[in-house]
């Protein structure tokens, strides 16, 4: 038994608005769609227009008139039949680099099998074409010396560097060929090209002289006339820097590592008898531990001042008696002796001279 049910409150409603939506959609795709198509319309339009234009001109050999028309109505609408007559428009100027990649277009892209017999006919003129424009194609090498990246040009076209030094696909006829580096003078040439031929060019590069000129010669500083009077320069004539000098000031820095290691020795000894008081066990001493932070610091500025000190004297002294043996007979010098001493509570440098 069938049941009717009410609708639900609202349901129509949104029903409604639902249908509206779709429709509006709809019809907003199908003016999309007629825009579309009507721009597609009048570029074939276009295309069908200029290629009529196209073809009177072929028929009279007017080759640029249809090379311009095949070249704008292919852009609006790729087709076979119009990259073919583009090419005999371009063979016609005798272009044939150019002719020939357009012609290798059409084969690789093919035709289908269910394509109009128009097309069909273009891929067969196409693979027809190609073969009797090859031999038409010169090949010229392209060589350029005295600068490693030159700027080369070829009726005002850009060569590519990679270009240079190999055969290059090329049309016949008359062929203005420029070099130019910085530093170097520009070099011009015009070269004649025939059909199918082999041919190779160098253009030498030479140096510009103004830019020669223009370069800024290097200035070579002379050193001072030396003067006793020099700073650099101590009483006798000698350096300030010779093993004489540079072994008194290694003493004089040793004297104060020395002079600050002991002061720093004193003060250590001092916070070592006031912890060894007042904090037996230095592990566990509340309240003291700025005397313990002291402490320590004390004992590292202390045990560094008396290093520094012991070296810088030991090496001055080794400097001053070198510097003294070599003025003095080599038996003296053999029997002068150094050697450094320290211990708890004395240190310094003994020897002999």
């Amino acid at each position: 038994m069938l049941k009717f049910m009410p609708p639900r409150p609202g349901s129509t409603f949104r029903r409604a608005i639902v249908v509206a939506c779709s429709s509006a959609a709809f019809a907003m795709t199908m003016v999309t769609s007629g825009t579309a198509l009507g721009q597609w319309e009048a570029d074939r339009a276009t295309a069908r227009n200029l290629a009529a234009e196209g073809n009177a001109a072929l028929n009279i050999g007017d080759y640029k008139t249809a090379e311009d028309r095949f070249r704008r109505a292919d852009a609006l609408v790729h087709a076979p039949t119009l990259v073919v007559d583009h090419s005999k428009a371009l063979i016609g100027l005798h272009r044939y680099v150019e002719a020939q990649e357009r012609l290798e277009l059409v084969i690789r892209e093919g035709v289908a099998d269910n394509a109009p017999w128009v097309w069909k006919r273009a891929l067969r003129d196409a693979k027809q074409l190609v073969e009797d424009v090859k031999p038409k194609i010169a090949w010229v090498t392209i060589s350029v010396s005295g600068s490693s990246n030159p700027d080369v040009s070829v009726d005002g076209v850009q060569v590519p560097n990679a270009a240079l030094g190999v055969r290059r696909a090329t049309d016949p006829g008359p062929h203005q060929i420029k070099a130019e580096a910085p530093g170097f003078l520009k070099k011009e040439i015009s070269m004649p090209v025939s059909e199918g031929s082999e041919q190779a060019v160098t253009l030498e590069l030479e140096p510009d002289p103004a830019a020669q000129a223009a370069k800024p010669t290097p200035r070579i500083q002379k050193p001072a006339p030396s003067s006793p009077s020099n700073a650099t320069k101590d009483t006798k004539g000698g350096s300030l820097f010779n093993s004489t000098n540079v072994g008194y000031i290694t003493l004089g820095i040793g004297g104060a590592g020395l002079i600050v290691g002991a002061v720093s020795g004193v003060l250590f000894l001092n916070k070592y008898s006031e912890l060894k008081d007042k904090c037996p066990d230095k592990n566990n001493c509340p309240g003291m531990q700025p005397t313990i932070d002291r402490y320590n610091t004390y004992g590292s500025i202390s045990a560094i001042g008396l290093g520094v000190g012991v070296v810088s004297s030991a090496v001055g002294v080794i400097l001053l008696l070198s510097n003294k043996s070599e003025s003095a007979p080599a038996k003296q010098a053999s029997s002068a002796f150094i050697k450094p001493y320290f211990s708890l509570d004395r240190l310094g440098v003994e020897g002999s001279f």
